[in-house]
């Protein structure tokens, strides 16, 4: 079985993101990667979900997506490709039972001085406990 972070990894890589395809890395992109490209860092916090008697049956567990473009060739339909891919994702073949995967929040930040444009995806994955 799949990891949570090879599942979601391949969620995005079958977005076929223009530009992007398979450069979406863990953590850190190697210093030769051509933006566009994608990164994400897993498992950064985790919440109980409670159900019903508010007993803890699954965890969420917070991700963090970005999208790296050069400021002055960003293509804004990019982020929202890769957020119709990621929100509701079906992280099938992951080693946990997956519930749901929920983008909750999305910043745009910029550094004009390196030409940089960033967006930031916030992704909460459910998943058995």
């Amino acid at each position: 079985m799949a990891t949570v972070t090879s599942a979601l990894r391949t969620v995005i890589t079958d977005a076929a993101l223009s530009n992007v395809t398979t450069k979406v890395f863990r953590d850190v992109a190697p210093d030769s990667t051509a933006m566009p490209y994608v990164t994400f860092d897993d498992d950064l916090a985790r919440s109980p979900a409670l159900f019903g008697d508010n007993a803890v049956r699954a965890r969420s567990r917070m991700v963090q997506i970005d999208l790296w473009q050069n400021l002055d060739g960003e293509d804004v339909t990019l982020i929202d490709s890769l957020l119709a891919a990621v929100d509701s994702a079906d992280l099938t073949g992951a080693d946990k039972t997956i519930f749901g995967c929920r983008v909750v929040d999305i910043q745009r930040f910029i550094e004009p001085s390196s030409n940089l444009c960033r967006h930031s995806l916030t992704a909460m994955i459910t998943q058995a406990h």
